[in-house]
């Protein structure tokens, strides 16, 4: 089954019910989101976050069969900014990582410019959207 596959995400929906639970109930996280198998746990104590880590990490390995990727099993500071689902996470703000700019501007005719428009303008700044706004009509 390809991994864009509308099943796969309904599968992944449905498997990784049970993190969700765990985290959300079992774990009591405050600031927790998954999109398909990508989470991201937030929180202000960095010793809550390594002990959510550890029984996460435990959870997912023992009671899922599933493993993480040591790449992305990390601890960050916010303002150090965070990738995620092709956006950049910031304290205070989001934007478009460059790999999705460039994309957009590649792929950008009028007939997706109404989808493009929505994540520019949910994602970027004035100066990115008059760019965008510009790319359009050229």
């Amino acid at each position: 089954m390809p991994i864009g596959n509308l099943t796969s995400q309904i599968f992944s929906n449905i498997y990784l019910n049970e993190l969700d639970r765990f985290v959300k109930h079992k774990m009591k996280c405050k600031a927790y989101f998954r999109y398909g198998d990508d989470f991201v746990i937030f929180s202000k104590d960095k010793d809550e976050l390594l002990r959510i880590r550890t029984k996460t990490t435990d959870f997912i390995e023992n009671e899922l069969k599933l493993s993480l990727h040591p790449k992305n099993n990390l601890i960050v500071k916010a303002k150090h900014s965070l990738k995620f689902l092709g956006v950049i996470l910031y304290p205070n703000g989001r934007k478009l990582n460059k790999r999705n700019q460039a994309r957009i501007k590649n792929r950008i005719n009028f007939r997706n410019s109404g989808s493009y428009w929505g994540m520019i303008s949910q994602h970027e700044t004035a100066k990115k959207i008059k760019d965008f706004q510009w790319d359009l009509l050229n």
